[in-house]
This record gives C-alpha cells, structure tokens and sequence, in this order.
C-alpha cells in the first residue's frame, strides 16, 4: 500500500436522513441493528456509481468509481455516542478504505463528520471532513498508518469501535485501541457507516451487528 496523501476533489455521497433523538434504553443502548428488516431506517440508494442497501441480512456499501467516498446514516442526532460494528470487505481492491462515522451534519451539499477508517492493506486513519473540503488527519502520522490488530486479504471480518465524547475521539480495532485524540469543531450529528476508493474503483463492504451507545 503507497501511503495516501490528503486527497482532494473526493466525492461523498448519502442521501438526507430524518434525524432524531431517541431516548437510550437502560442499558445506555440507542440503536441495535443486525440489518434483518430492510426498513430500519438506513440510507438506500442504487446507482451506477454508488450503492448503498440492506443485502441479504447485511448493509451493503458498494463504491464503482476511483477516489470517491460513499455512507450511509441512520437518522440519529447525537452528542456523544459510542458505535460499533463488524466489518468484512467482500470485494474490490485491498487498496480501500470503510469504517464508521460520528456526529455527521449537513449545511445543503456540504458534509461534516469524524471518520474512523481501517483498509483491507492493514492501515488505519482518524480524522474530520468540514464543508466537503478534503480530508483532515488527526492521528500521528497525519495519513494513514499501519495497524496489526486488522485482520487483512480477502473476506477478512473486523470488528470496529468509535467513540465520540465531548471533544475526546478514540478508535479500537477488534479490541485493540488504535488510539485517542482531541478534537472540538463538531459538537453533534448522525453516525454512519462509510467506504471508499482510492486509484482503483470496484470496493465493496459488508457491515452487520451495529450497536449505537452512550459511552
């Protein structure tokens, strides 16, 4: 894997979510989601870019076209939230990009959110998108780096955790921590689910058992 710059000109997609705020269960659960019922509340959309839809007991991500992103949101509007979900890339190049998102608003076409990423490859990154602009890195490396606790090639199933609270954000990979930083320019949003590309279109990522929480 060549480490990937900041890259410019990436093309988000997610169709507008109704947002919410529920009221979490005793046990601090907001949202459970094992993809079973197609009308759950997740973004669909089918086109010849980008797909995102239940398939098959699962949520699909399926992203066509080089150097574009694409999620899907689940309708929340949430302060701090823990969101944790398993993860498996079922096609496409090992040269990817998926994960999970927080605190995701929209002002017309221009996105905002935190993304916790890992690759096929065995990379991770943390960072920010303000106002569609590129994205912004905020652990060490200021890129993607290497991680051992993802479970890599073809099929392989991870296991992700993301925790926005207050300006605290951290990442745990299949129950390894991956890292915590500060960050305070999104206070609030939706969480989501995200895949991309980068030189070589054809990703496709499977996401199943998602828990959203406070922490």
């Amino acid at each position: 894997m060549v480490l990937r710059l900041c890259l410019l000109g990436i093309t988000f997609w997610a169709l507008a979510a109704c947002t919410a705020r529920p009221t979490p269960r005793a046990d601090g659960v907001i949202l459970e989601d094992d993809f079973s019922n197609p009308q759950s509340g997740w973004d669909t959309y089918t086109g010849v870019d980008i797909t995102t839809a239940y398939d098959n007991g699962r949520y699909l991500i399926a992203v066509e076209t080089p150097n574009r992103d694409a999620f899907g949101l689940a309708g929340l509007d949430l302060n701090d939230m823990q969101i944790s979900v398993e993860a498996q890339a079922s096609g496409g190049p090992q040269d990817n990009a998926f994960g999970v998102l927080c605190r995701h608003t929209r002002s017309g076409d221009r996105n905002n959110f935190y993304f916790f990423f890992i690759s096929s490859d065995g990379y991770y990154a943390v960072g920010k998108v303000v106002n569609q602009t590129e994205r912004t890195f905020l652990n060490p490396a200021k890129n993607f780096e290497a991680l051992a606790a993802i479970k890599t090639g073809d099929g392989a199933l991870n296991r992700l955790e993301a925790t926005c609270q207050g300006k605290r954000l951290s990442f745990t990979v299949n129950g390894v921590a991956a890292g915590s930083f500060e960050d305070e320019t999104l206070t609030h949003g939706d969480v989501g689910l995200i895949a991309g590309t980068f030189n070589e279109g054809g990703v496709r990522i499977h996401f199943d058992n998602v828990v959203v929480r406070q922490p």
